[in-house]
């Protein structure tokens, strides 16, 4: 699996994605997790439009795959 390298990317990725979210992996280089957090809350904020929640992540060596689920299985 590839990281992404840009946020736009990563919108991208979500926006296209046809399937269940639990299906859906977002892999984000540790680059693009900043200390604010200002690009994980914009690729967030494409997420939660989906109707798709944030559930967990898988740690790998320099990037993190961001794992999802429906809103109504919270």
């Amino acid at each position: 699996m590839k990281p992404v390298t840009s946020i736009q990317e990563a919108i991208s990725l979500v926006d296209s994605f046809e399937g269940s979210p639990s299906e859906f992996q977002l892999p984000v280089p540790d680059n693009l997790n900043d200390p604010i957090g200002m690009n994980m809350a914009i690729i967030t904020d494409r997420i939660l439009r989906r109707g798709w929640l944030v559930n967990g992540f898988i740690q790998k060596s320099d990037y993190r795959i961001y794992l999802y689920k429906e809103w109504e299985d919270a």
